[in-house]
């Protein structure tokens, strides 16, 4: 009997080690999930940086164009375009700079979304482990009813005996 129970005792230990797990990898798997947003926020961000640069870098080469045509008219236009290189120059570095940023969260993202699919998997696995650990609860307990109503019945018997 008090091994029937200690055995109880062991699968309520072990059903409630597997609902913690559960719970703590659904708390990283939402955690892993925030960071997989606030990343994609970011590659947003940094898209629209890059297409606002990009149009900058246009309208900077655009006015290059045209100050080389007039170049030879002032000497105002030759510092406007000496401004506009350096401006070109600097938009071309932060182009550089946002691409690279972007690659990495790219990469930071991917990274994210594996892990976050290696935890959904395995919050998967450890359900379904609970789900069959509460079934052979389940059972051992039913199984204790029908020996303890054995024993009372044996009990009865010898009492009656």
């Amino acid at each position: 009997m008090d091994k029937i129970r200690e055995k109880i005792a062991a699968v309520r230990a072990e059903a409630e080690a597997a609902n913690a797990r559960a719970d703590d990898l659904e708390a990283k798997l939402k955690e892993i999930t925030q960071e997989h947003t606030q990343q994609e926020r970011e590659i947003v961000s940094l898209n629209t940086r890059n297409q606002q640069l990009e149009s900058e870098l246009e309208a900077a080469q655009d006015t290059i164009k045209e100050l080389k045509g007039n170049e030879a008219e002032d000497n105002d236009y030759k510092k406007e375009y000496e401004n506009a290189m350096r401006k070109i120059a600097m938009l071309e570095e932060e182009l550089e700079e946002s691409d690279k940023a972007l690659k990495e969260t790219t990469s930071n993202f991917r990274e994210a979304d594996v892990k976050a699919e290696q935890l959904e998997k395995k919050v998967e696995q450890l359900t379904t482990q609970l789900a069959e650990e509460e079934k052979k609860n389940e059972e051992l307990v039913q199984k204790n009813k029908e020996l303890s109503e054995q024993l009372e019945e044996i009990n009865k018997q010898l009492d009656d005996m």
